[in-house]
C-alpha cells in the first residue's frame, strides 16, 4: 500500500504549475490522488470531479487529473465547454505523455507537464479576463484515501 501523501517529491511544484497554468486562463485544474480506484476511472474522476465543487465552474471549463497510486489507474477529465474544444485526442495524448514519465517513476515530471499542456490549451479558449476571472478553486493537490 502507497503513502499517497508522499507520492510526488515536490508537491509544491506541482502547486507552482497549477498557479502558473492558471494565470492565463479562467479556467481550473485540480490534481487529485488516491490510493485505490473503487470503480472504473472515468467514473470515479466523474465523482471525485463532483466532490470538489469542479461541476459548478461557471464556464464549464475545469480539469481533472486524477491518479489512483496502487492501481496504476490515471485519466484526465475535463468539464463539458473545455472537452467540446480539445476533444478525446488531446486528453489521450496528454495521458499517453504523463505514461511515459510515470514508466520512469518520474511522477512530479508527468504531472507538471500535462498542467502546463492543460494550461495552454485553456488558455486558448479561455484566456483569463482581469476583470471577472477568481481562482474559484484552490490549488493545492487534493488527496482521497
Amino acid at each position: 500500500m502507497s503513502d499517497i501523501q508522499n507520492f510526488f517529491k515536490k508537491p509544491e511544484a506541482i502547486v507552482a504549475a497549477i498557479k502558473k497554468a492558471e494565470q492565463k486562463t479562467s479556467g481550473e485544474i485540480k490534481v487529485h490522488i488516491e490510493a485505490h480506484c473503487s470503480s472504473e476511472v472515468m467514473v470515479r474522476a466523474k465523482e471525485v470531479f463532483e466532490l470538489l465543487g469542479m461541476h459548478q465552474l461557471p464556464q464549464k471549463n475545469g480539469v481533472l487529473i486524477y491518479i489512483a497510486v496502487d492501481d496504476h489507474k490515471l485519466c484526465i477529465l475535463g468539464d463539458k465547454n473545455i472537452d467540446e474544444q480539445v476533444g478525446l485526442g488531446f486528453w489521450n495524448d496528454t495521458v499517453f505523455n504523463m505514461t511515459r514519465h510515470f514508466k520512469q517513476h518520474h511522477f512530479d515530471d508527468g504531472v507538471i507537464e500535462a498542467i502546463l499542456e492543460t494550461g495552454r490549451k485553456l488558455k486558448d479558449y479561455f484566456p483569463y479576463d482581469k476583470a471577472t476571472d477568481t481562482n474559484d478553486l484552490n490549488d493545492d493537490i487534493s488527496y482521497g484515501k
